[in-house]
């Protein structure tokens, strides 16, 4: 009976290895399993890049580096992988795998094939298809003709070097056409280069196929790029991968960047007005604009839907500037030549009062809350405050010499004179109507603006030909801004992103990125562009052209 369990049992192992089964440990009967080992064999002293230059394409430029290396001083990171070999006749083949984690022989599918070889002779491997500072796992797996197959030992190696330290990556200045980047310097001794990469879908580190590379820079003291090619109201992510000199690379932190749309740029309807119009305001709704024509001694209202002139309003004599209470209601008007002040009531276009002020009332503001409209009086070198809810000037504020320009701060606190013949603007702090402040300027100012959120306000220097930026926390002058000849008038854009300027000698208008400090744009208008405006909704903006007797409308 045992010599019957016997012969069941060798009867059963023969059919076995006839049928192809496989054994995956050392109880396979005809291969002895190899012992495997990984060594170095690189040259990790050298750089780990090729001799050809850098190319790539990009939808705005192309590039090639300069940036080349000698031939012999290529360097290599590659690891010799040995084994002893198979003696027994049933022999078939070797099957080398790598992985970067342990257990190969547990799930081989996890692992990469580097190679099949049917020589039993054939005891080592090079591979260079790696990269520095990485640790793999090599195993062999010894077949003979019954494909019956055993592991050899698992071993492991590191490659050296070290990844280069990581990149803070941000976004700076951003506008429709464009968006500054920059990121912290690269420390390391063996910084090689920063590569730049931009897409529309977020995790670039994971896939970089859906990415452009933007920029590489081989300066680790060169932290900034400027994206010109980006396009208006769109989404875009951006990460930065630095490299070393052994091809080792890590990868910053991804930002995303939201572009904003267009800012108005066209000249898309041009609208006749009256004798040298000079100024030019909106009602917040935006349905209508308003402008004062200085020779006809009357105000032309257009309303904005069409671009139609519906109604001619008579003021005072030679009627300068103008503004509307935010609450749209009412209109008031500066008569220089009779130093008075017409209130207009827009929902019938008629004069209601008429207040008396200074000598030359050159420029006017309203009060945030509605409840005051301030007026610089040129001649006289003052500002009347006049009172709104019973239309009477209850204070008189001494300025500089010859004031041109006036806005109001968005909270109300203070209000800002440009005085154009002492090259300074006078700073009103209106809870007492007391001049807290000079800030010294450009050459001629006269024009003036305050951006949105109340940090910065923007003063034309007619002479000069610029800009001057002022800090409203500490009322210092942080950038100057080159423009067009003899720029006159300004206004902000709503969300006080850009800020557009009437230039009287060049017929054209400057539009300055306030994030940047930077004319982005310059737009033909009528001869002698003087006053100009923003509708609330920042989609247009309406530019007064003083000889040609019309008004631009910007979209």
């Amino acid at each position: 009976m045992r010599a019957g369990i016997l012969l069941s049992l060798i009867t059963a192992l023969a059919l076995t290895l006839s049928c192809g089964g496989s054994s995956t440990g050392p109880l396979a009967p005809y291969v002895t399993p190899s012992t495997l080992s990984v060594v170095f064999t690189g040259d990790s002293s050298k750089v780990g890049r090729d001799s050809n230059p850098v190319t790539f394409s990009h939808t705005a430029l192309a590039i090639t580096s300069s940036r080349e290396f000698e031939a012999d001083s290529e360097g290599s990171c590659e690891v010799t992988v040995s084994w002893t070999i198979c003696i027994e006749e049933a022999y078939k083949n070797y099957i080398l795998y790598r992985s970067e984690s342990p257990g190969i022989s547990t799930d081989p599918s996890s692992a990469e094939v580097l190679g099949i070889f049917t020589d039993p002779n054939t005891s080592e491997y090079i591979d260079s298809d790696i990269d520095w500072a990485t640790k793999y796992y090599y195993a062999l797996k010894t077949t003979d003709t019954n494909n019956n197959s055993v592991w050899s030992n698992e071993d492991s190696i590191s490659t050296p070097g070290t990844a280069p330290s990581p990149s803070v990556l941000s976004a700076g200045s951003t506008a429709f056409n464009f968006v500054e980047l920059h990121w912290s310097q690269c420390p390391d001794d063996d910084f090689d280069s920063y590569w730049l990469y931009r897409s529309e879908t977020p995790n670039i580190r994971d896939d970089t196929s859906f990415a452009e590379r933007v920029c590489f820079i081989f300066e680790a003291l060169d932290t900034t790029y400027t994206d010109n090619d980006v396009i208006p109201d769109f989404t875009y992510y951006y990460a930065l991968m630095t490299a070393n000199n052994k091809g080792i690379s890590s990868w910053s932190n991804e930002i995303s960047v939201d572009i904003p749309g267009t800012v108005p740029d066209s000249v898309v309807a041009t609208v006749n007005v009256g004798n040298e119009p000079y100024s030019i305001c909106s009602l917040p709704s935006g349905n209508y604009v308003y402008v004062t024509n200085y020779s006809d001694d009357n105000v032309s209202v257009i309303r904005t839907s069409d671009n139609t002139v519906v109604a001619t309003v008579d003021v005072g004599n030679t009627p300068f500037s103008i503004c509307s209470l935010p609450s749209g209601d009412y209109v008031y008007v500066a008569n220089r030549s009779d130093d008075n002040v017409s209130v207009i009531r827009t929902s019938d276009n008629t004069v209601v009062a008429t207040v008396d002020v200074g000598n030359g009332p050159y420029d006017i503001c309203a009060f945030p809350s509605g409840e005051y409209v301030y007026v610089v009086n040129m001649f006289d070198s003052t500002v009347s405050v006049i009172r709104t809810s019973d239309n009477t000037v209850i204070e008189t504020v001494d300025v500089g010499i010859s004031p041109y320009g006036i806005c109001s701060l968005p909270s109300g606190n203070y209000v800002y004179v440009t005085n154009k013949a002492a090259g300074d603007v006078s700073v009103i702090r209106t809870s007492d109507n007391t001049v807290v402040a000079t800030v010294d300027v450009g050459n001629g100012p006269d024009g003036i603006c305050a951006i949105s959120s109340g940090e910065y306000v923007y003063v034309n220097n007619e002479t000069g030909g610029d800009v001057s930026v002022i800090r409203t926390s500490d009322n210092t002058v942080v950038a100057t801004v080159d423009v067009g000849d003899n720029p006159h008038r300004i206004c902000s854009l709503p969300q006080g992103n850009y800020v557009y300027v009437t230039n009287r000698s060049d017929d054209n208008v400057s539009v300055i990125c306030t994030s940047y400090n930077t004319v982005i744009e310059t737009i033909d208008v009528g001869n002698n562009p003087y006053g100009i405006c923003s509708l609330p909704s920042g989609n247009y903006v309406y530019v007064v052209n003083s000889i040609d007797c019309n008004v631009s409308v910007i979209h």
